[in-house]
């Protein structure tokens, strides 16, 4: 493709002044050496530009395709001092989302609009009995009220083990509270009990529980190859749940060091944590690491329609994605 033409500059035709002696002096290497360090404080102090993902046409023709996309990973999560592997499952489609009840809505259209959501569903024993993890994010890909396409809308967690469940969720500046985050819970232990917070919602505020996406794209504020933006997060609702923490937005730096590679470093009251992400050449997450031990490695991942594939004669067709048929004597 021929390179454009540079504008053109008409010539001046006023009378052509003397020079300025000292804007034509020559440079010494001590003015040099200053500039260069002005140049690099005014870069260095500048604020990390980002911007939204992009839900484009190939964004609409890759998740708007019927089907969704469903990856299983090798799992390890820290629990009660020790190192636990399981199995992870992360299930990424896209919806239609009800504007005023923040929940999937049955006809789509008007009064709705659009939401990438990522299911991960964690399990791993400890000991002779089970944790079963389920976290949704959803995030908004068109404008949804004060939140911008990009934001995160809802989160819902709950976590199943043989001692009782806990079941929590946070919608972010519903239309009856549109500067404020809802935090609903409901716990088998009595000291938590069942309770609703509201929490003022920061500018730019984002989610823990969204970094996968974030990392993929697909949501959240998207620095260029090389730059960080720090923004409020959310704190993961499975560490508050399981280390039973309160609700509150933590900080965190986000950083893109290449286009397969990012970094988020969350700073807290509870202490730090530090993620790496990597991604495939489609995008893929294909290993998560946290400094506590967590880890995801992917195993396998296809894209289909899984939610009409509940017959006795898909089970074998977990293979293509990782997983095995389930049998007598396993849970």
């Amino acid at each position: 493709m021929p390179r454009p033409h540079p504008p053109h500059r008409p010539r001046s035709t006023a009378k052509a002044q003397p020079a300025n002696p000292a804007a034509t002096a020559p440079v010494t290497w001590a003015s040099a050496g200053l500039l260069l360090a002005t140049l690099w404080l005014l870069l260095a102090t500048a604020p990390a530009r980002s911007a939204p993902p992009a839900y484009d046409a190939g964004f609409e023709r890759h998740w708007h395709d019927g089907r969704g996309e469903v990856a299983s990973y090798d799992l390890t999560y820290p629990r009660y001092g020790e190192l636990r592997t399981g199995t992870a499952v992360a299930v990424t489609v896209t919806e239609p989302f009800d504007a005023e009840a923040r929940m999937k809505s049955d006809r789509g259209g008007p009064g709705s609009f659009g939401v990438i959501k990522l299911n991960l569903a964690e399990d791993f024993p400890t000991g002779v009995y089970d944790y079963n993890l389920m976290t949704s994010a959803f995030v908004a890909t068109q404008p949804a009220g004060v939140l911008s396409a990009g934001n995160v809308v809802k989160l819902s967690f709950s976590s199943q083990e043989w001692c009782g469940h806990v079941w929590q969720q946070a919608v972010f500046r519903p239309q009856d509270h549109p500067n404020h985050l809802v935090h609903l819970h409901h716990s088998y232990f009595q000291a938590e009990g069942d309770g609703v917070q509201t929490l003022p919602h920061p500018q730019e505020g984002f989610s823990e529980d969204a970094l996968i996406l974030w990392a993929r794209g697909l949501a959240g504020p998207q620095p260029a190859i090389g730059q960080s933006v720090t923004v409020p997060l959310y704190r993961s609702m499975a560490l508050q749940r399981l280390h039973h923490l309160p609700p509150a937005w933590d900080t965190a730096t986000l950083t893109r060091v290449s286009p397969d590679r990012a970094t988020a470093w969350v700073r807290s009251d509870v202490g730090e944590r530090h993620y790496a992400f990597t991604l495939n050449d489609q995008g893929v997450l294909t290993r998560l690491q946290r400094s506590d031990g967590y880890s995801l490695t992917l195993r396998g991942v296809e894209r289909r329609p899984y939610w009409n594939q509940h017959g006795k004669r898909h089970a074998d067709q977990r293979r293509g994605f990782g997983l095995q048929p389930r049998g007598p004597g396993q849970m």
